[in-house]
This record gives structure tokens, sequence and C-alpha cells, in this order.
């Protein structure tokens, strides 16, 4: 099952926002719960607990807790939990790509926050306004976004640091593509060594950073080519390409088209 049909695939059983008390303690129970749980910590900090493992969550922890497995959670009282959580189902096996049969949960690093609770809280309040489909729908997104933007951590990892370094890295590139950095000049910035940075990149974006940059510097080409009226020579200079040869070359190696057939094609479907 690929990540399209699994999203397809999940239902709501129940959500909320929980503000702990000091006093809070959490125990699921030996046999653990039925379905899956998306746990984030909106606020607070302090552990859960699963068979052996100990995973020490801040504010930004996003944890996927798996069915039928036994957590145990804790938090600093002075420093108290603030919980979104959505339990859901889905088929089984469903998860099986970014599961370690040997490992009992997923735990991911969040960066954005506010972007990833603000999907939740519209989770809730759709849920609790009997709107169901439109609920779904919305977790969808967040599920997409958890999945394909950020690392699965394992105990140990310095994972929230690294995921935001990656972030910044996109962001640069982001940006201004014309003038992205290379992988020395992150190297010097983060104090990792380039081949490092590159390796790290890769793993956490699922592309390679010259290759980012390239799409980058090509979706960048493509409002040019929509909204203005600069040559093709002059789009290749503004993007910083060697000259116009190389600029077409890359761009047709990336969409299939030349760039003046795609400014040809986009002008005909704006008639």
């Amino acid at each position: 099952m690929n990540t399209l049909d699994f999203l397809d695939s999940i239902k709501i059983n129940s959500c909320g926002i929980t503000e702990c008390s000091r006093s809070w303690h959490w125990d699921t129970g030996k046999k653990g719960f039925y379905d899956f749980d998306l746990w984030l910590v909106a606020q607070g900090k302090g552990r859960i607990i699963a068979g052996e493992k100990t995973f020490e969550v801040t504010k930004g922890a996003c944890l996927l807790l798996l069915p039928n497995t036994h957590y145990i959670g804790e938090h600093d009282i002075d420093h108290p939990f603030t919980i979104m959580n959505v339990h859901f189902s889905a088929p089984q096996g469903a998860l099986a790509p970014y599961c370690d049969g040997a490992f009992p949960l997923i735990y991911r690093a969040v960066s954005d926050l506010v972007y990833f609770c603000g999907l939740l809280r519209r989770v809730v309040r759709l849920y609790n306004a009997a709107q169901k489909a439109l609920a779904v729908t919305v977790f969808r997104a967040a599920l997409a976004e958890y999945f394909s933007l950020f690392p699965v951590m394992r105990d140990g990892e310095q994972g929230e640091n690294k995921t935001e370094m990656v972030q910044k890295m996109c962001d640069r590139v982001n940006t201004s593509p014309e003038s992205a950095p290379s992988l020395s000049y992150f190297s010097a910035q983060f104090s990792y060594s380039a081949d490092y940075l590159g390796r790290l990149f890769a793993r956490d974006v699922g592309i390679s950073y010259s290759d980012y940059v390239a799409n980058a510097r090509v979706n960048k080409a493509k409002f040019l080519l929509c909204s203005s009226s600069l040559s093709l020579e002059e789009i290749a200079e503004e993007l910083h390409y060697y000259d116009v040869c190389h600029f077409s070359r890359q761009f047709k190696r990336i969409t299939g088209i030349s760039p003046g057939k795609y400014r040809k094609e986009a002008v005909q479907n704006n008639k």
C-alpha cells in the first residue's frame, strides 16, 4: 500500500486537545490502544516510556503511537503538557513502510509548529462540529506533512536540531534559488562536513541538494515565463545560468518540454 492509498483509508475515531494538570500521569495499560494515536506535544516537556525505551519529549515532539503497545506518559510538573491527539484506524500493515518492527513508536520533530498545530486544531474543530468528512480531509493533509517532511528519529539522535538545519537550507534555496549557496557554505555555517550535510539533506527531503536547487530554479523560471515579458536570455541571466542553452537544457530535463513551449502553452491556457 502506497502513501496515497494509506491516506485514503484512514478513519478518525476521536480527537482532542488536553491541557494536562500538574499531577497528570498516563498509562494505556498493557494491551495499549486498538488504533493509532497521533500525539503532538504543543507545550511542556516530559517523557514517554514504551517497554524498555524512554523517549524524552518536549514542545514540538510528535509521536505516532502504535496499536496494541503499552505506553506510559509523565511530564515535568513545572512544565505540564498540552497535548493534541487524533486516534485513527488504518488497514493492518498500512504503516509498515514507516515502522521498524522492533521500535515501539514513530517519533518526529515538528519544525513549523504553528502550521502543524493549526492543522490539528482544525481537525478537532471540524470533528466536534460533526463535519467528519472535512475533518478527515484536513487530517490527511497533516499526516502527509508528517510523513513527507520530517525524518524518523531514533533514541539518542539530535533530531530537532538537524530538522531545523535542513529546513533552514530549504528556506534559503526557496527564497533565492538563483543564488543558492553551496553545501560548503552550509558546512561552514553549521560546522558539519559537506558530505554529511548532503546525506542528511537527501535523507530528510528525499532528493539531493543539487536536484532540489535545480527544481527550485526551474520553478522560478516557470513563474517568470508565465508572468513576465522577459526573454529566455534575460530569464537565464536572472536565474544565474551559464547561458540560455544551459537554462533550456535543465528546464527540459526537469519538465519534459522547452521553456519556449512552456511559455506558449501557458499563454494559450490563459486565453
